[in-house]
């Protein structure tokens, strides 16, 4: 039985998937965890840090926008204190998540390069936590700065998927990266959100339009592929359970995609679309993450 969220209010709704993202990752023991469950689940961490770096942004744009301004700040502040804490776990590992300290240079390389661009991002964050507000043009700065974090936290999860899966007999590599490209859903979600809110906000609006064509393309082209599987990409779903959960994400992205086209087509969001956006994609985002989950914890 999948978890409704549909007849929640619309804060509720949001602060709700907002907790479900620290607790639908499976929490591993370290005393039960084998090199290859470990790699898997360091694989879904880090591709989960991509998504936050996009959900800080999207949170910000829709505060200035004034939707749900008690529920983003909410989740402004989780998705915060979620990246930096699972940054430090990424590196110096855990006993709660069940990771070890990483010790491939190659890795450790690409997650200096993240605490590089977290540095320059987490000052914008702070910002709106300490105020409550954001006006358009320091929106713009974050979002380039967050763009920038993306770039080097994607470099990272592919670097971790890549290596672990070639190291580990246990682990194909096509596994490893099945995990990361289904994670990578999640950051998708949150990324097309917040285009769309900064097209809405008029904020970039005909830059913002060309990412959000893009976005929203490589979502559906993606979601079709992890649905039936694709030779040298991505596994078919290993059990009907992934299979199932992916048709939720499919009916779920409906809305806003038929959203999201025709805010590309005429340029400029209509009446209540900001709200629904904001409520439906945190229902593509929490099914998208569950499939993270079941691709983790698949045998």
């Amino acid at each position: 039985m999948y978890m409704s969220f549909h007849f929640l209010p619309p804060a509720t709704i949001v602060l709700t998937c907002s907790i479900a993202l620290v607790q639908t990752i499976p929490t591993i023991t370290y005393a039960q965890t084998s090199p290859v469950l470990e790699a898997k689940h360091r694989v879904n961490i880090a591709g989960r840090q991509r998504m936050l770096s996009q959900r800080m942004s999207k949170a910000a744009c829709f505060i200035h926008s004034g939707v749900n301004v008690d529920a983003h700040m909410a989740m402004l502040k989780d998705a915060f204190d979620l990246f930096s804490t699972s940054h430090k776990v990424l590196v110096s590992g855990s006993n709660d998540t069940g990771l070890r300290a990483e010790t491939s240079p190659a890795i450790l390389e690409k997650l200096a390069l993240v605490d590089q661009k977290w540095a320059s991002f987490a000052p914008y964050v702070q910002e709106v936590l300490s105020t409550s507000t954001i006006d358009g043009a320091q929106i713009a700065k974050m979002d380039a700065a967050g763009l920038a974090l993306l770039k080097d936290m994607n470099g990272a999860v592919n670097t971790i998927a890549t290596e672990y899966g070639t190291l580990l007999e246990d682990l194909p590599l096509i596994q490893s990266i099945t995990i990361d490209v289904a994670g990578r859903q999640r950051m998708l979600s949150q990324k097309a959100a917040k285009e769309f809110c900064l097209i809405a906000s008029d904020i970039d609006a005909e830059q913002n339009s060309g990412k959000l064509a893009g976005t929203s393309h490589l979502f559906s082209t993606t979601l079709d592929a992890l649905t039936t599987g694709m030779t040298g990409l991505v596994i078919a779903p290993p059990n009907d359970e992934t299979s199932a959960m992916l048709e939720q994400v499919k009916a779920e992205w409906r809305v806003p995609s038929a959203i999201f086209d025709r805010t590309l087509n005429v340029a400029q969001p209509c009446c209540g679309h900001r709200q629904v956006i904001a409520e439906q994609m945190e229902l593509v985002l929490d099914y998208m993450n569950q499939a993270v989950g079941m691709y983790e914890t698949a045998q």
